[in-house]
């Protein structure tokens, strides 16, 4: 945050939207994913006035990532619009995630046998 006497800037993230029951478009796999908006805004006392840089995110439970979605199809899941995000939507980093527990999605050291949070046996 940057704030200089009445105006600053400031960087914003908010929850769009939940969906579960449905397949992963990042693994494929079934599970659940949330909508996240990231943008900066320019305020004076405290009250927003312009913003920029807006974002759209997808966050996966299934597999653990945070990969990008692109600008018309979160602003349309915004605008409450029903949309199936599939793979040509999404863009991801090409690092590795950690592993995730398949039953609580925690991340993990891949050498753990068990999960630390929820003690579910985890497949090598």
């Amino acid at each position: 945050m940057f704030f200089v006497g009445i105006f600053g800037i400031q960087n914003k993230t908010q929850h769009i939207t939940s969906e579960s029951a449905v397949i992963c478009p990042v693994c494929e796999r079934y599970g659940r994913y949330d909508i996240i908006k990231s943008y900066y805004y320019f305020h004076v006392f405290f009250v927003p006035v312009w913003r920029w840089n807006r974002r759209y995110y997808i966050q996966t439970h299934c597999c653990s990532r945070i990969c990008e979605l692109d600008q018309e199809t979160g602003s349309n899941i915004e605008a409450g619009h029903s949309v199936v995000i599939e793979k040509e939507h999404i863009r991801c980093s090409d690092r590795t995630a950690a592993p995730a527990c398949p039953n609580c999605s925690a991340r993990l050291d891949p050498r753990f046998a068990y999960c630390p949070h929820c003690g579910s046996p985890l497949s090598r």
